[in-house]
């Protein structure tokens, strides 16, 4: 009995066709070819059916709408905590092993090691050093307005230690990014230069790679958050499942408490106009100290309350307390 290929491993092949790496035209005897058919004039390809190019992202589908909302909270807190203008783009999703992560790091700057409580294991912020650089030299009051220096050197522990706040940061924005989820209290427990003393997984651990550009005026670096995928693999049903909830519902129910948990905290302007008096240019420009100007009102009707420079009631002038007050008599409707 033919053993029947699984949704992955149908996937994986068809992404081998698109590679080249299998053949799909006629036999030389006009036939179809059986999936297993290798071109002739190309070298065979092993595939692995377990793990391939878009591993992660089949492996735990829809992960990438949790970076997505990190990448959007990250940019805001960074912007707030550097007073200037921040963006940050999601980039590639791989899957490693952790021993071949670390070779891969050849332009670090900052590494960031923070916890996932309560989940199991550890993960890691690396910022390179163009974005290290640029990050110290506006925490420390440059512009990104002119060119920010790029130091042929690595990055000393005190200039590790002024990035550490914002890397704190970024584990609240990962925190808010995970909400839907479960509850997150990631944090930073160390920072290193030096990718040698990173010793937070075994070798063979699997981890994803997430890559984020970041741009600041004529600052331009790369960030990655690298998370064992251990730590993830218990939310994989959830997100499938609970996908379009999870990036339409809730998204928006977050955003629209947000707002109206911030209008609530906005101040307007409030004034009470007894009248309007028109004068010409002239008239205003002859005013001196004790001139008195007159208007013509009633001190028994109603004056007008405004919000924001809008009309918004009629009230009652009068004094309370020894000091001058207006007492609402109604509310205008809008567009009277």
């Amino acid at each position: 009995m033919e053993r029947i290929l699984s949704q992955e491993e149908i996937d994986e092949l068809l992404s081998a066709f698109d590679d080249g790496g299998i053949e799909a035209g006629l036999s030389p005897g006009g036939r179809e070819p059986s999936l297993g058919t290798v071109s002739k004039e190309k070298d065979a390809v092993s595939i692995d059916l377990t793990k391939g190019q878009n591993y992660s992202k089949w492996r735990i589908a829809n992960l990438d709408i949790v970076f997505n909302s990190f990448a959007r909270y990250y940019s805001i807190g960074l912007s707030n905590s550097l007073q200037q203008s921040v963006s940050l783009r999601k980039g590639e999703i791989v899957s490693k092993f952790f021993e071949e992560f670390l070779v891969s790091l050849n332009d670090a700057g900052v590494l960031g090691v923070f916890t996932l409580e309560p989940l199991k294991g550890e993960g890691l912020f690396v910022f390179d050093r163009t974005l290290s650089f640029g990050l110290v030299e506006m925490m420390l009051g440059a512009s990104t307005e002119s060119e920010l220096v790029v130091l042929d050197r690595e990055v000393t522990t005190i200039e590790a230690n002024i990035v550490r706040s914002l890397m704190a940061e970024a584990c609240h924005g990962f925190n808010r990014a995970f909400a839907s989820l479960d509850e997150l209290h990631s944090s930073i427990t160390r920072v290193e230069t030096n990718w040698k003393l990173l010793n937070i997984l075994s070798p063979d651990t699997e981890v994803i790679q997430v890559g984020f550009s970041v741009q600041s005026g004529s600052l331009t670096g790369n960030m990655l958050m690298v998370i064992p995928y251990f730590s993830l693999e218990p939310f994989k049903e959830k997100l499938r499942n609970e996908w379009v909830q999870f990036s339409q519902s809730t998204k928006q129910s977050n955003w629209s408490k947000h707002l109206e948990k911030e209008l609530d905290k906005l101040e307007i302007p409030l004034s009470a106009a007894c009248g309007d008096l028109f004068l010409t240019i002239q008239e205003i420009l002859s005013l001196g100290e004790g001139d008195i100007i007159s208007f013509d009102y009633d001190e028994e009707s109603p004056i007008t309350v405004l919000a924001d420079g809008k009309t918004k009631f009629r009230g009652q002038p009068g004094l309370r307390n020894g000091k001058k007050a207006v007492r609402i008599v109604k509310q205008v409707p809008r567009g009277e």
